[in-house]
């Protein structure tokens, strides 16, 4: 029992971390790509157009709200039930597989 709490314990500081990894490359990107979106308007491309580049940010901001509210457990039970009858369908799936083959 120790052993399993020991284990989801290092599995949620996996996932914390590379969390804030995916923050840093997002703010990095999203940088990157604000001085894209300059050198665009800098060359005469219409601001209508410059904008489009600006979508990337908003789709990695849902992405990190997404898996953070995933990580620190915030959804709603409809996912974490959806998350255990899957697990459960897969156990039941291969003890199913073992015992033909018994």
């Amino acid at each position: 029992m120790e052993n399993q709490k020991l284990q989801l314990a290092k599995k949620k500081v996996k996932a914390v971390k590379h969390w804030y990894i995916l923050i840093v490359f997002a703010i990095l990107g999203t940088i990157c790509l604000s001085w894209f979106r300059v050198y665009l308007i800098n060359i005469g491309t219409p601001e209508k157009w410059s904008w489009l580049v600006m979508i990337g940010p908003v789709i990695w901001a849902l992405i990190i709200l997404f898996k953070g509210l995933i990580i620190f457990n915030k959804l709603p039970g409809f996912f974490k039930n959806w998350e255990e009858r899957q697990l459960k369908k897969i156990l039941e799936d291969e003890e199913n597989k073992i015992a033909k083959y018994k």
